[in-house]
C-alpha cells in the first residue's frame, strides 16, 4: 500500500485546470518532494490531500484512505505547515503550540517537554513569551512547522516549510524534517528551493500545469540530462588537438572545447563515470591533469530540461 496514491486527480476552476488526470504516489517512510512554479498545481494537491478541497473528478487516498469520503479520518493522521504562519495575534508560541497538541492529542504528560524541546531546537525559546503579533517573519515561520514537529504525525505536508527563515534556521528545521522520517513519518514537501529539495528528498516530483512531468531520485534526474555535468580541465600537453580527439571519444561526451592549449570544457553525462576514463586516457597520452572542476546540473536545470520553462514564474496557483 502507497501512504499516498491519487489516480486521475482533476481539480478544475471554471475553464482552468489545477490538476488534470493527475496520478500520484508516495511511499510509506518517505520524504517527498514537489517542485514546480507557482501555477503548477501544488498548492491545489495539498490542499486535496489536507481534505480542505475537494477533486473534481478522481481519487485521493492517504494512507489508504479516500480523502474525499473519509475526510476525518485523514484528518485524525496527517498535520500540515501552511505557507503562510498561522496564529492568535495575541497568544504566545508556547501556548500556540500547547493548544495545537491538545487537540492532536499528544499526551498532556508529555506535551511541556516536546514543546520545550522544540521551542529551544527551533532556537524560539527566548521568544515563547512574546505575542504571535511581535514575533519576526522568521519566527513566525518556525513557530508554523514546529506545529508538526509537536504533532508528529503518521502523514505530514509541509508547504514551503524553511521560506523567510536564514540559512542557520533552515538547517535546524530540515534536521527535525529528517529526524521525523527517521521515526516512521511520510512527508509530503511544496518548495521551490532547491537547496531544501536535494538536502531533503528522498524522490522529487516535477509537477508543471497540473501534470506530473517525471518523478526520480535527485541523482537519476540530473543524471537524466545528456551533457548536463560540466567538467573543466587544465592540462598539460604538447598534444592539445589529439588529446581533445580522444578525450571526446570517452562514453559519455557530448561535446568538448578548448579555450587555449591546456584548458579543456567538457560537457559529459554522469561525470563520475567519465572522470575516471578521462585520467587513464590523459595518463595514456602522457598528459599531465593540472586541475579539474566538475560542475552538475541543478534541480532548476532538470525543471527545464524536462519542462522547457524555469522554475521562476508569478502567476497565481
Amino acid at each position: 500500500m502507497y501512504a499516498v496514491e491519487t489516480k486521475n486527480l482533476t481539480k478544475r476552476y471554471g475553464k482552468t485546470w489545477a490538476l488534470k488526470n493527475l496520478d500520484f504516489t508516495i511511499d510509506e517512510n518517505e520524504i517527498m518532494v514537489l517542485l514546480g512554479p507557482n501555477g503548477s498545481g501544488k498548492t491545489t494537491l495539498l490542499l486535496i490531500l489536507a481534505t480542505v478541497l475537494k477533486p473534481t473528478s478522481g481519487q485521493a487516498k492517504v494512507m489508504g484512505i479516500d480523502v474525499s469520503t473519509q475526510s476525518t479520518r485523514v484528518r485524525q493522521i496527517m498535520g500540515i505547515t501552511f505557507q503562510e504562519s498561522r496564529g492568535f495575534w495575541r497568544h504566545k508560541p508556547a501556548d500556540i503550540l500547547r493548544f495545537h497538541a491538545s487537540v492532536c492529542g499528544v499526551p498532556k504528560t508529555k506535551r511541556d517537554t516536546l514543546i520545550e524541546h522544540i521551542l529551544k531546537d527551533l532556537e524560539l525559546w527566548d521568544a515563547r513569551n512574546k505575542l504571535f503579533m511581535h514575533l519576526s517573519g522568521g519566527q513566525a515561520k518556525r513557530l508554523e512547522v514546529a506545529k508538526v514537529f509537536v504533532h508528529r504525525p503518521k502523514f505530514a505536508i509541509l508547504d514551503e516549510p524553511s521560506s523567510q527563515v536564514d540559512l542557520r534556521g533552515k538547517r535546524k528545521i530540515w534536521a527535525q524534517i529528517l529526524k521525523m522520517r527517521e521515526e516512521g513519518s511520510t512527508i509530503l514537501i511544496a518548495t521551490n528551493e532547491v537547496r531544501e529539495a536535494e538536502y531533503l528528498a528522498d524522490r522529487v516530483t516535477v509537477l508543471d500545469k497540473g501534470k506530473s512531468v517525471v518523478c526520480d531520485t535527485v541523482r537519476q534526474l540530473k543524471d537524466s540530462i545528456a551533457g548536463g555535468d560540466v567538467v573543466e580541465l587544465q592540462i598539460d600537453t604538447s598534444d592539445a588537438q589529439n588529446l581533445k580527439r580522444a578525450l571526446s571519444q570517452i562514453e559519455g561526451t557530448v561535446k568538448i572545447t578548448n579555450s587555449s592549449a591546456n584548458q579543456f570544457k567538457a560537457h559529459v553525462s554522469m561525470a563520475e563515470s567519465w572522470v575516471p576514463r578521462m585520467t587513464d586516457v590523459c595518463y595514456r597520452s602522457k598528459a599531465r591533469i593540472l586541475s579539474i572542476r566538475v560542475t552538475e546540473p541543478s534541480l532548476d536545470d532538470v525543471f527545464l530540461h524536462f519542462t522547457g520553462r524555469t522554475l521562476r514564474r508569478t502567476s497565481d496557483e
